[in-house]
């Protein structure tokens, strides 16, 4: 059986904190064997994961997440990135057109950039597109409040269940995982297609609130400096971020 997260974020994200090769280094420390980068409306992330995978024995599925006119939307195993704006049902067509298929992230928690159950029930209906949406997120780190809605809505769906990170700092990649038989990326998208996969959600302790955790990093990259995984094998410019110089950056930032 594999392992993977099929939602994560890089620096490609404007919200985001780890570098690519961070991504890589702590997907492999905690026993992944397939991930995506999906950052907002960006592929170049997932791009450059791809070409450095085989130095941390990880595999990667390019993508991206998608923002749709009714919500975002994760693309996968695509090589370019869907138009924004477009509705659900042509960004479907679009990723299918082009050799992927899709996933529904964080859905049903009446975020504004998540899509609500009447979106995706009406791809159901319309038959040029139902074909590519092949999953959807019953377990996310970042909204798990509302994860017992979509898990519980996913029974009555005809799609692969799959828990992801959302990770948008490096620690939180693998909070989160979809179980898969086999340990690739051609061997996870069969599973999706078959809606065979697993979604693990992540039950232990968090190292941080999840919120506190992204604020002191997201300040530190505002401030110029490049947030990382303490063990990646890049050269890095990280420092550390004590209640002090969060307040002091806080402050700055109100100037």
């Amino acid at each position: 059986m594999g392992f993977a997260d099929l939602h994560i974020h890089s620096m490609y994200s404007p919200d985001a904190t780890t570098t690519v090769r961070a991504v890589l280094k702590q997907a492999s420390d905690v026993g992944l064997d397939v991930i995506a980068i999906t950052d907002h409306d960006a592929i170049a992330g997932a791009l450059e994961a791809r070409e450095l995978a085989s130095q941390y024995n990880v595999e990667v599925v390019t993508g991206a997440e998608v923002t749709t006119s009714e919500g975002h939307l994760v693309a996968l195993y695509v090589e370019k990135l869907p138009p924004m704006g477009m509705s659900l049902e042509d960004t479907l067509v679009w990723i299918g057109h082009h050799g992927g298929i899709a996933i529904a992230p964080h859905p049903f928690n009446n975020l504004p950039k998540s899509l609500d159950l009447q979106s995706v029930m009406n791809v159901f209906n319309r038959p040029r597109a139902k074909g590519f949406l092949k999953g959807i997120e019953v377990y996310n780190m970042a909204t798990r409040a509302f994860g017992d809605t979509a898990e519980k809505l996913s029974v009555y769906l005809p799609l692969a269940k799959t828990a992801a990170s959302d990770a948008h700092v490096y620690w939180a990649i693998g909070v989160g995982r979809t179980e898969f038989h086999g340990s690739s990326a051609d061997e996870l998208r069969a599973a999706l297609e078959n809606a065979s996969t697993i979604p693990i959600p992540h039950k232990g302790k968090m190292p941080a609130p999840p919120l506190l955790s992204w604020l002191r990093y997201f300040l530190l990259r505002k401030l110029g400096y490049l947030s990382d995984a303490p063990s990646a094998s890049s050269p890095v410019n990280t420092q550390r971020f004590d209640r002090d110089m969060l307040l002091k950056a806080m402050k700055k930032l109100e100037k």
